[in-house]
């Protein structure tokens, strides 16, 4: 793990009690050159290729980012002696030097960037592993273009993951440290191709094979991954999807958060999802206001395009929108968010909810994902076939709570749907509660539209108290017309397959 910090914060950490006596190394100077191919060939696999000078010596290193469901900060290292300042990659071994030349193709490798650092080691016991703690100060240059580094790293040598955790947690009480997502070598060659990174969507990283136990850790880390992948792509400002993913990602891990704890009540399962809450919460305002931008702009915005009022309105929007990213920014910045990521992943490592679960229940964990999975989705989608029972009737309030159920139960299917071997029902049903959804979240944006309409400081700007009635008046008159398309959706989602029924069958209930 790598955590960014200021040069005070990094000379406040260096000089705290908190590694005890550490054995510490003289400083040294690391400079790198990073290879890849002109069209980035490794770097598209995740891949990079280095040729460190160090002491008189040059390393060759290869890197390749793990894959790893729980860990996003896993990553493989392969490092040998290099006798030459350009890479051989035979030097790697034949099975590696054949998945190099496989993935370039026999292209070139060419110098893509160097990093020059100034690094002070310290080897630090915790528990009963062993971390090494890098203080870097430097550079990284790609031609003209330069940026800083000031940078804490930790290692895990020995031992388990979890030490390495507490020690980054530790961090966080001597100095307001940030989390860093990016190695040194994606931001070099970021740096060197003038490119930018995309926003991270959802994934399931569970399979047919996983125990109840696994799919707790592999869900909980896919949903912060999801998270911290954003980071990136919401600092480079490449527009208001990393926001919304971040969003989604706290939503689906509160929503498996509560899965989880329903049949295996944990403390720490209620504090992270409160913390989810929290920060999922504080991102409203920016989700909120871009949503609004869109639906402005597509709509209305798209017929009455003389209408004056409509730029004093998206003007207005505008302000309320980067106050909203400014709270963004300040949250992903803030250490107490660094916290929250290292408590999750903490929690994970140490497989923390088994220290509530009764020596009767220990079996259940172990069982096969399907089984949990089934009674979990049959669950919720009962919940959502109640709830739905007079839909066409239903006040916005009662339609919302419909909604945030669906959410929920689409969320299971994303999480345990590869568990099921009728992949073509799962798509099916999925596809029909996904169609449910989106028609209510029209219902949705026709009430947030008017709430936010509301908010605007239009002053006494008749063009603009204009155009803000033709807003509320778009929408309210499409949240109507939908009435058909919300009856044939949710017809279509009552007659979707349940696909989990022959594991439910199969699953031994437990008794509750």
């Amino acid at each position: 793990m790598k955590f960014l910090v200021t040069e005070a914060a990094l000379k406040a950490v260096q000089q705290s009690a908190l590694f005890g006596s550490p054995t510490r190394r003289p400083a040294q100077r690391l400079r790198s050159v990073y290879f890849d191919t002109e069209h980035a060939d490794l770097w598209r696999h995740r891949t990079f290729l280095r040729v460190r000078g160090q002491r008189g010596a040059r390393l060759l290193a290869l890197k390749v980012d793990g894959a790893d469901p729980t860990n996003p900060f896993l990553r493989h290292e392969i490092e040998v002696p290099s006798p030459s300042a350009d890479p051989d990659p035979a030097a790697l071994g034949e099975a590696v030097a054949a998945e190099i030349e496989r993935v370039i193709e026999g292209r070139p490798l060419l110098p893509r960037f160097t990093t020059d650092i100034r690094r002070t080691m310290h080897r630090v016991t915790l528990g009963g592993s062993e971390i090494e703690v890098a203080f870097d100060a430097g550079s990284i240059s790609a031609g003209d273009a330069r940026a800083p580094v000031r940078e804490i790293e930790l290692e895990l040598k020995s031992g388990i993951a979890a030490d390495l955790f507490g020690l980054g947690l530790a961090l966080t009480d001597v100095a307001p440290v940030r989390l860093g997502v990016l190695s040194k070598a994606e931001r070099g060659m970021l740096l060197s191709t003038g490119g930018s990174v995309a926003e991270v969507r959802a994934d399931s990283p569970v399979s047919a094979d996983h125990s109840v136990d696994d799919i707790i850790g592999a869900t909980i880390g896919a949903c912060i991954r999801q998270f911290i992948g954003n980071w990136p792509a919401f600092e480079m400002s490449v527009g208001p999807e990393p926001v919304h993913q971040m969003r989604v990602s706290m939503r689906r891990l509160r929503a498996a958060l509560a899965l989880f704890q329903r049949e295996f009540p944990c403390v720490e399962f209620c504090v992270l999802r409160g913390d989810a809450k929290r920060i999922a919460s504080a991102m409203g305002e920016a989700r909120n206001w871009d949503v609004f931008a869109g639906l402005v702009q597509s709509g209305p915005g798209a017929v009455f395009q003389d209408e004056r009022g409509l730029e004093t309105l998206a003007a207005a929007c505008e302000t309320h929108r980067t106050a909203g990213y400014e709270t963004v920014d300040a949250l992903l910045k803030h250490v107490a968010t660094t916290r929250f990521v290292l408590s999750a992943l903490s929690f994970v490592a140490r497989r923390g909810w088994r220290n509530t679960v009764s020596g009767a229940d220990l079996p259940r964990l172990s069982s096969p994902a399907a089984g949990f999975a089934a009674l979990s989705v049959d669950r919720l989608h009962h919940k959502v076939r109640k709830r739905g029972r007079h839909i066409l009737e239903m006040p916005p309030g009662e339609r919302h709570e419909l909604r945030v159920a669906l959410k929920r139960l689409r969320y299971a299917t994303d999480f345990f749907g590869s568990l099921f071997s009728n992949t073509s029902a799962v798509r099916t049903y999925a596809r029909a509660a996904a169609r449910l959804q989106d028609v209510l979240g029209v219902f949705n944006d026709m009430v947030m539209v008017s709430e936010l309409v509301q908010r605007l400081q239009l002053g006494g700007d008749l063009s603009a108290v204009r155009a803000a009635g033709i807003v509320i008046g778009w929408y309210g008159r499409a949240g109507q017309a939908d009435n058909r398309e919300l009856r044939d959706a949710w017809d279509s989602f009552r007659k979707a397959k349940p696909f989990w029924k022959e594991a439910l069958r199969a699953a031994a209930a437990p008794v509750r």
